[in-house]
């Protein structure tokens, strides 16, 4: 499937980041290869890879964060500068036509051309761009220069520039606000057609080498010194004649090494011997078995079939599953909130992971658990004797967040990411990796709830907190928080129960020391969870205050005043009765158990009438619980919305880059929306519904070492089982067992 786009000078940034190459460790956005021009936001990035900048406070308080990790601009080698008879090549010249970008998901190379009307004749220039999911240190950039009818002298400049820094703007906060450098040079080198640059971090204390080797059917070859480094390539081209240019670049870092130079040596030596076809070629295998089984066919208007393909790619492309790295808030396609991970990365986005590739999933979980260190360290800072709080946005695991109504005081991050625990349990049944990592984990985060929360009147409390929605801050009993809350402390117990059972809970006692008194008193807090309903209005209120507080008509607002966040005080937006996004309806899809069928939907219609969807990981939630509550006309317009969101940049910030939350979004609405799949301690459900104008989709994915497709039509409601032990699953009201044919 290709995606493709035209060029003009309003939407560089926006096509840097919607073409931008990556494969989960790292990112490049798609900048014009000549060089720097207006509009543009250049940068390479590797997963987790940071620096650590002060945060000033203009009031200082106890337990402020007083630093924050930033992800760092690593060194750029996608320079590449062509020049005819003394004239440079630039897309966006007048003198330029056929201005055309492409990305195709079943190749994975990005592909931007254009026909240069040179004043001497015609050429086509073709750029190529590739980052290898099977070696994911290489970065591969093809030039390919075509003569129609010039005849003349080209010249061909390819640079390694060490000497980079990050994008910013003053004027939006959810990018850095100033300009940051963060490297300095260490070392660099020239080994004949290789050229290398090795950077620090400023303050991490994070090396990063990059390694580039470039092949070119012109005479010539690299010189420099420093941060930059230049291979200069001359000769003549004619008419129907062709010049290549063929650049094979290494990054590697000491996050996930030990000496950062040497690696880079040893895989770029790998990635010469295979040769750039070859990894072509194997990049184009790879992606055909893993659309098998992770894309879903839509039978759908277009753009949506090819929407949800993009969607699923990005996601491919933006999430690190090495343990080291997860996913941020932009993936790899830009600096928009500094590279860090947020509660998306579990809610939103590890859904498509585990239920397509377990074995990913478990690597973003693995990032979790390393982190239970500093968010042991995090809780005690906030006061508790007891248990882990994960930071609300973080890359190396302290607390990146300078607003803590709105940042810290979302303690619901322990509870997604217990969440994301359970669920990958539920789906694979991984007892081993509960044992080993995830019940440390679960144990650390319940402890933390009966810390922050209290008895009384017979109902366990969770006071001072905020929920999903950023703009209702520092309430008390907020729905989403207690129900999730509820979750994690009844999980814990469960899975404390099961190791024990099966002899396996050595490795808990040893990690946490935790008690059966301390089992005992997770389970009282769950029972006694504080869950109320407004019996006047039939609904879930938000949180102890949120009915009481002043309507807001903020569909009578200018369309300018949108987000809110960037044009009104935080103060005048807590005191009314308006939501930034979903929060008791999310509580309602993840956890429906706590509130009757009647119940959710008269909270889905009063909060949908409240709801601005400033944020991106709003309107797929209403979509996906729109699709269980049976409103399908609903389901399918927030799902169009949120499927197309990047590429129809509907929020206007596409080109600080992606939406990965959305992204992830789209495929929840997917699978727990239409498919209705779910799993739960008692096995796997699937309640498969479909929208009108809609042909029918078929669904793959896996569960419990099986793999199954789902097929759905306006005829004929299918379950296969396509691989593994039978199974017994509930479809709709009824049980039945899956046998594979044979």
């Amino acid at each position: 499937m290709k995606i493709t786009r035209t060029w003009n000078r309003d939407n560089i940034a926006q096509i840097e980041t919607l073409f931008h190459t990556a494969n989960g460790y790292l990112g490049v956005r798609n900048a014009p290869e000549e060089g720097h021009v207006p509009g543009s936001i250049r940068g390479a990035y590797i997963n987790a890879f940071h620096e650590i900048v002060d945060i000033h406070h203009g009031e200082k308080l106890f337990g402020f964060p007083e630093t924050k990790q930033t992800i760092a601009n690593v060194p750029d080698a996608q320079t590449i500068r062509l020049t005819l008879n003394g004239k440079s090549y630039a897309m966006l010249s007048d003198e330029t036509a056929d201005r055309e970008q492409t990305v195709d998901t079943e190749t994975g190379l990005a592909v931007r051309s254009s026909v240069w009307m040179h004043p001497d004749g015609a050429v086509r220039v073709i750029f190529t761009r590739m980052a290898s999911f099977e070696i994911p240190n290489l970065f591969l950039l093809r030039l390919r220069v075509e003569s129609v009818d010039y005849d003349g002298t080209i010249a061909i400049e390819s640079t390694l520039n060490g000497d980079v820094t990050n994008y910013a703007n003053a004027d939006d906060p959810r990018v850095a606000a100033e300009p940051l450098r963060c490297l300095t040079l260490v070392s660099s080198s020239i080994e004949e057609d290789e050229a290398m640059v090795v950077c620090r971090t400023l303050r991490s204390g994070l090396t990063v080498a990059c390694r580039a080797m470039q092949g070119c059917s012109l005479p010539g070859g690299w010189e420099g010194e420093g941060a930059l480094f230049a291979g200069h390539y001359e000769g003549r081209l004619r008419p129907g004649e062709c010049v290549k240019l063929n650049k094979l670049v290494v990054y590697t870092d000491s996050l996930r090494c030990g000496d950062p130079a040497e690696e880079a040596r040893r895989v770029m030596r790998e990635v010469r011997t295979l040769g750039g076809n070859e990894l072509i070629r194997r990049q184009k295998k790879f992606l055909a078995a893993w659309q098998e089984r992770a894309i879903p066919q839509l039978c759908a208007p277009e753009p949506l079939p090819q929407a949800l393909t993009y969607d699923l790619y990005q996601l491919l492309q933006s999430t690190g599953y090495d343990g080291v790295s997860s996913v941020a808030a932009k993936g790899l396609s830009g600096e928009g909130y500094e590279g860090h991970v947020f509660w998306d990365s579990e809610v939103y986005v590890f859904p498509f992971f585990l239920w397509t590739q377990p074995e990913k999933a478990r690597g973003m979980l693995t990032y979790r658990w390393r982190l239970l260190p500093a968010a042991r360290e995090n809780a005690r800072t906030l006061g508790m004797a007891k248990g882990a709080l994960f930071p609300w946005r973080t890359i190396s695991g302290g607390e990146c967040s300078a607003f803590f109504p709105a940042g810290t005081a979302q303690y619901h991050i322990d509870a997604d990411i217990a969440y994301a625990f359970l669920q990958y349990w539920y789906v694979t049944g991984d007892l081993a990796f509960m044992a080993e990592m995830g019940a440390e984990v679960l144990v650390e985060t319940a402890r933390m709830w009966l810390e922050l929360g209290h008895m009384q009147d017979g109902e366990f409390r969770i006071d001072c907190v905020t929920g999903p929605d950023e703009y209702t801050c520092c309430v008390n009993n907020n729905f989403y928080t207690n129900a999730a809350a509820q979750y994690n402390l009844r999980g814990a117990a469960e899975v404390l129960r099961t190791l024990r059972e099966a002899g396996l809970e050595q490795t808990v006692l040893g990690a946490t020391g935790v008690t059966g008194e301390e089992e005992e008193a997770f389970l009282t807090a769950a029972q006694a969870m504080r869950l109320p309903r407004d019996e006047r209005l039939g609904i879930s209120p938000q949180d102890d205050s949120f009915l009481q507080k002043k309507p807001l008509d903020w569909k009578a607002l200018p369309k300018t005043d949108f987000p809110l966040l960037l044009h009104y005080h935080p103060l005048f937006l807590y005191r009314h009765q308006i939501c930034k996004q979903a929060d008791t309806v999310l509580a309602h899809l993840l956890f429906p158990d706590t509130a009757d069928i009647g119940t959710q939907k008269k909270s889905y219609d009063y909060y949908d009438a409240v709801t601005t969807h400033d944020s991106s990981l709003s309107v797929c939630v209403f979509a996906t619980q729109a699709a269980r509550l049976g409103d399908l006309a609903r389901a399918r317009e927030g799902f169009e919305a949120t499927a197309t969101l990047d590429l129809l940049d509907s929020h206007g910030n596409t080109k600080d880059g992606l939406h990965t939350a959305s992204l992830g979004g789209a495929y929840l609405a997917m699978l727990r929306g239409f498919a209705g799949i779910r799993a739960e301690a008692d096995g796997l459900s699937v309640d498969p519904v479909l929208p009108e104008g809609w042909e029918g989709y078929s669904l793959p994915f896996a569960f419990r070492g099986r793999s199954l497709r789902l097929t759905v039509s306006a005829g004929e409601t299918r379950l296969e089982l396509t691989a593994g032990e039978p199974l017994e699953v509930r479809m709709g009201q009824n049980s039945v067992l899956l046998i594979k044919a044979e």
